[in-house]
């Protein structure tokens, strides 16, 4: 059986459609292999530039003469103490912001007597218009207390008492040690009126301290209970222990001796044990 294969011819039109499409591959294959050269060419540049400001690193020159050794704030001479206190004074230095007028009317009184002789301080730190002659007049008001009494004494946490929008307080340089952190004072009625208002007056204050010593004292006592129960059982141990290793008791009585009855009665030496004994 013969076989004959017959061949189509491609018409003109067909051709041209063959040599266009093989132009287009030819130039995308043109314009991936300039994008591959240029992304070379780039990181070459790049790394260059950056082998090149490594090496010319800029060298920075310190006047060690001029540096002071502060011994890690451990050990401070009396220079540094004195301006470290002069540093102090100055960021805790309050000095009065608000506008003098020349008219009576119009310059803070005292909210007690009306008098024009009012503390500064207090303006500008409390916002109270207070005398001096007041403050001292009524100390169960404008008396100022610590950070650790206000703290103890009408439980507030540290959050609320660094809160200066919540209670206003006065930084001041530690009278005990100037190295040591600024002192925060507070006026009394103000962390009164704010700790009335958490606690629910002064009867549910007192009622929240007596709950705290309540507890303070039952975890107390429940720890004194675990550490004698604890005490007790090593005492156990360390008599059966010792009780193990010596063997069993034995006794050791003394001489005969005659009681207030008249018989004869004889003690171990070790344990007191007392039995009756007969001489024959």
């Amino acid at each position: 059986m013969n076989s004959t294969s017959t061949s189509m011819a491609l018409t003109d039109e067909q051709r041209q459609k063959i040599e266009e499409n093989k132009k287009k591959a030819l130039e995308k294959l043109a314009s991936r292999n300039k994008r591959a050269l240029n992304q070379d060419d780039e990181l070459t540049a790049t790394s260059n530039s950056n082998n090149k400001k490594a090496k010319w690193t800029r060298f920075y020159e310190y006047d060690l003469s001029t540096m002071e050794n502060t011994k890690g704030g451990f050990i401070v001479d009396e220079a540094t103490e004195e301006k470290i206190n002069r540093f102090k004074d100055q960021a805790t230095k309050i000095e009065p912001n608000y506008l003098l007028s020349f008219d009576p009317l119009d310059m803070p009184k005292c909210k007690e007597c009306q008098s024009m002789d009012v503390d500064n301080n207090f303006i500008q730190v409390f916002n109270i218009s207070v005398c001096h002659a007041c403050k001292e007049k009524y100390p169960d008001k404008y008396s100022l207390i610590t950070k650790t009494e206000a703290r103890e004494d009408y439980l507030l946490t540290d959050p609320e008492l660094k809160d200066k929008e919540l209670l206003p307080h006065w930084s001041k340089p530690n009278p005990r040690k100037s190295t040591w952190n600024n002192m925060m004072l507070y006026v009394r009625e103000m962390v009164e009126e704010y700790a009335f208002k958490k606690w629910g007056g002064p009867e549910g204050l007192d009622a929240e301290y007596e709950r705290r010593e309540t507890q303070k004292k039952e975890k107390k006592d429940k720890k004194f209970k675990e550490k004698l129960a604890d005490l007790r059982r090593r005492t156990m141990t360390s008599s059966r222990e010792r009780q193990r290793q010596e063997g069993p008791h034995r006794h050791e009585f003394g001489d005969p001796e005659e009681d207030e009855d008249g018989n004869t009665i004889q003690v171990c030496t070790t344990c007191n044990m007392v039995i009756e004994s007969e001489e024959f």
